[in-house]
């Protein structure tokens, strides 16, 4: 089985790639990239011969749809997606190849590809597309569809989201943050979408110590994220999705309350000195040449931390009810950004070419994903088995008991 990983230099698919080398179960593997040169670097990392280098502009269908032609499987990590995965979409659906996969996290990029016209066209196609099996969407809700095995009813779902300013992906992630808090926050309570100000609903919450060490009851706020769009979808019977998010250190979220008070939230062009710029660009930008300075240790908060000494991850839970009778499954993890976004990608890839699963179309990880308690504990136990770190908690509490347990049990 061939695979075609697209986005090949970048952060997140490079972390994909740890897995599927770590799996060695294709049989040839092309990395694909727009940066030649840092996909060349990547196979030379490597350094096994069934590895190869290839250039890569998704928004060149022609060739895009040959080096798909190529592969049995494609593994996407090319952003941002509201700019590249349409025409990364347009192209896999004239191409031979069945199987597609990625980690895309942006709401309006899934609402643009995932028409009724595409996933018409991939059922006759005869091709399986699974948008978003990231960290975020991807394996964060998968754990609430495995709750969801375990309880007769689950009807609502939280989800507290911490992230460090140190953490990896430098200006890209802090747009997609921004993006995410910036004005209108789609919210899903009493089974319906509806819309609130980013920014503008504040609630204490406290991160448990044993995985988010000094994070303590910190302020968390409204994050736009798809999983208000996919957890109803697979589960059509949930009232509420609450989805928080704060940044660590404390004193870093409460700078961006004031950056989206003064409009540096904001993308509109406004006039400076007779130039038009656009204020979200002009702090990324000036963010950019921050951590770029050798002497400089930190971001927004200057620090000395180490990388298992970072805070970031998510609390994770799903309430419902077992034999009529409340109960509660509560999971937490810190690990870093790459392998917890890139390993759920290429679990996929490998259960696709393997033909574990058996759906055929365009959808989302809670839909196409029939055992999620498989693929959750084959992307934790493989980070355990990595050289990156991890810290993780799961329980479920059934009639006021609580039991401990992994996701396999």
């Amino acid at each position: 089985m061939k695979l075609l990983a697209i986005g090949g230099a970048g952060n997140m698919t490079r972390a994909a790639l740890e897995k599927i080398v770590m799996d060695d179960y294709f049989s040839e593997v092309i990395i694909a990239d727009y940066n030649l040169e840092g996909a060349k670097k990547v196979v030379k990392s490597i350094g096994k011969k069934n590895y190869r280098a290839e250039f890569i502009d998704v928004t060149d269908k022609e060739l895009t749809r040959s080096l798909m032609d190529e592969a049995d499987v494609v593994m996407n990590g090319a952003g941002p997606f509201y700019k590249l995965l349409e025409p990364t979409i347009d192209a896999f659906l004239e191409s031979k190849c069945k199987y597609y996969v990625d980690i895309c996290d942006d709401i309006s990029a899934m609402d643009d590809v995932m028409t009724e016209e595409n996933k018409k066209k991939a059922i006759e196609n005869g091709q399986t597309i699974i948008i978003g099996l990231g960290g975020s969407p991807g394996i964060i809700p998968l754990e609430v569809m495995y709750a969801a095995t375990l309880m007769d009813e689950v009807t609502d779902a939280n989800f507290y989201m911490i992230m460090d300013e140190l953490v990896e992906g430098g200006t890209a992630v802090w747009d997609h943050m921004y993006e995410n808090f910036n004005g209108k926050v789609t919210i899903f309570e009493d089974g319906k979408l509806s819309e609130v100000e980013g920014l503008s609903r504040v609630e204490m919450y406290t991160f448990p110590e044993e995985v988010f060490p000094g994070a303590g009851t910190t302020e968390v706020y409204d994050l736009g994220h798809p999983e208000v769009f996919t957890l109803p979808q697979g589960l059509p019977n949930i009232k509420n999705i609450k989805i928080k998010c704060t940044i660590f250190p404390t004193p870093v979220m409460k700078l961006i309350t004031i950056f989206n008070e003064h409009g540096f939230l904001n993308t509109a062009p406004i006039e400076v000195d007779g130039v038009k710029v656009n204020p979200r660009n002009v702090l990324l930008k000036l963010s950019e040449s921050t951590q770029l300075n050798p002497n400089y240790k930190g971001g927004f908060h200057p620090s000395h931390r180490g990388p298992q000494e970072v805070v970031s991850g998510p609390v994770i839970e799903a309430h419902g009810f077992k034999d009529g009778k409340p109960c509660m499954y509560k999971s937490g993890f810190t690990t870093p950004m790459g392998p917890i976004t890139g390993y759920p990608m290429a679990v996929g890839a490998k259960m696709l070419a393997k033909g574990e699963i058996k759906k055929v179309g365009m959808m989302i990880p809670e839909v196409a994903i029939t055992d999620p308690g498989k693929l959750v504990n084959e992307v934790y136990d493989s980070i355990e088995a990595s050289p990156h770190f991890l810290k993780r908690f799961a329980k479920i509490e059934y009639n006021l008991s609580s039991v401990q347990k992994k996701a396999r049990e």
